[in-house]
């Protein structure tokens, strides 16, 4: 299947918006542990004019530099593995992170960042990155980009569970990091 880079990126962020944010935009269905059907997600896709297939999702998601999604074993479902503004139980065990991860923010939050640490806003928990150049996209995007470093391994081991994505292994996830496991401020 010959798909350009413009249309994998434009399916993925449907993909994205419908799976980790408003799965009832397009009246898909998301079960607890966010996984959607994939026939169900087919048709209304469809009938919302992206029209999907199993072979363009899996392109998509052979070719996407970000792994977001996962097809379940029997391969009638998909779920986003990170990300979710919606209440999901994506049931991942506290995994010991390495001792440093990466946070990309804008400069502009850097004050309340300072007082409060980093909360997940509008999603069920923190990203962090594994690599500073994944952080520095992510900061990009927010507006001038400041990467915050985490003492990841000491949180843990002051008790704040770490999962790490199973579709993305380089992202690891939080509910919060307290501002005194935050270091080296770089810009």
């Amino acid at each position: 299947m010959n798909m350009d880079k413009s249309r994998i990126t434009k399916i993925s962020k449907f993909l994205s918006y419908v799976l980790r944010h408003q799965p009832g935009s397009i009246g898909v269905e998301l079960d607890r542990h966010g996984w959607a059907h994939l026939p169900t997600l087919f048709q209304r896709a469809r009938r919302e004019g992206t029209p999907l297939t199993r072979e363009v999702i899996k392109k998509v998601m052979a070719e996407s530099s970000k792994q977001r999604f996962r097809i379940s074993e029997d391969g009638m479902y998909i779920r986003a593995g990170y990300g979710h503004s919606v209440d999901v139980e994506l049931n991942l065990d506290p995994t010991t992170p390495p001792a440093l991860l990466y946070h990309g923010t804008a400069r502009r939050n850097l004050e309340g960042i300072r007082d409060e640490g980093v909360h997940s806003g509008s999603r069920n928990l923190v990203h962090l990155s594994a690599q500073k150049a994944d952080a520095r996209t992510v900061g990009q995007r927010h507006g001038k980009p400041v990467i915050l470093v985490v003492r990841a391994e000491e949180m843990y081991r002051e008790g704040h569970p770490f999962y790490q994505s199973e579709s993305e292994p380089g992202i690891w996830l939080v509910e919060y990091v307290p501002p005194e496991f935050l270091d080296n401020w770089e810009q």
